[in-house]
């Protein structure tokens, strides 16, 4: 099985994980199972959409100093770029925007939507750190820890290098953020109709990805100073929840 299959196939494991969620929990909250399906199908589309434009929009500078070399590297790098090369941000956003879309098309509760699907993003993406995890794309740092991971014939990871297993750290790190966010839900009847879920994801996911992405070691992602990119979108997701937190108790204040 060629790298790419395999990733795919993780993939494809997540999506349908995501679906199982969404089984359980419009049963419990006595809601339409296949409105949500639907709009997941179209949140799915949007993931890979934004995560694909993201990380072309990231690669523009380093096509634009490569792209007169005409090299048989530079049409490998192309290749693999259009092939299998993500940005979760971009997909997270794409993701959003296309619940958003769905909801208003299917005539449902945008935020109580996206409240019930939110959970099954951390969920899809630990299966999408797995297939990681496999190929040996998105790899850490070298280190001598015994946890250490190391590839014997990976076209994205450094082979015989032993590296930490922050693919597996993430996955593990989402799967413990869809526990959290399914417990809150279950706990609190009306915490779907509240966009609360979504805002805890974001909180705990920007926070554990800032700290993991210190850990990476791979080159082809973006950077701007002593942070990645995905570092900076993190601190400003904190931030504009922050200042969104601000405002909103200002304003009860003033009620």
């Amino acid at each position: 099985m060629n790298s790419i299959n395999a990733y795919g196939l993780c993939g494809a494991a997540g999506f349908l994980m995501g679906i199982g969620y969404l089984f359980f929990i419009t049963r419990i909250k006595s809601e339409d199972f296949s409105d949500f399906v639907y709009v997941y199908v179209w949140a799915a589309i949007g993931a890979v959409i934004g995560a694909k434009i993201l990380y072309i929009l990231l690669e523009v500078p380093w096509i634009l100093r490569n792209a007169g070399s005409g090299g048989a590297n530079l049409r490998q790098y192309l290749r693999i770029m259009i092939s299998s090369g993500f940005v979760f941000y971009g997909g997270l956003f794409g993701a959003v925007f296309a619940v958003k879309t769905a909801s208003r098309y299917f005539s449902l509760d945008f935020v109580k939507t996206l409240s019930l699907l939110t959970p099954a993003m951390p969920l899809a993406h630990a299966f999408g750190r797995v297939g990681c995890a496999v190929v040996g794309c998105c790899y850490g740092r070298q280190t001598r820890m015994c946890i250490g991971i190391s590839y014997a014939d990976s076209v994205y990871a450094p082979n015989g290098v032993r590296l930490v297993p922050v693919q597996a750290m993430e996955a593990f790190a989402d799967l413990v953020i869809f526990g959290v966010l399914v417990w809150v839900l279950l706990k609190k009847a009306d915490a779907h109709k509240s966009p609360g879920i979504f805002e805890r994801y974001l909180v705990m996911y920007a926070c554990v990805r800032f700290l993991l992405e210190f850990l990476r070691g791979d080159s082809v992602r973006g950077h701007l100073w002593l942070f990645s990119t995905s570092q900076w979108i993190s601190m400003a997701i904190l931030f504009l929840l922050g200042i969104h937190k601000v405002f909103i108790r200002r304003q009860l204040g003033r009620e």
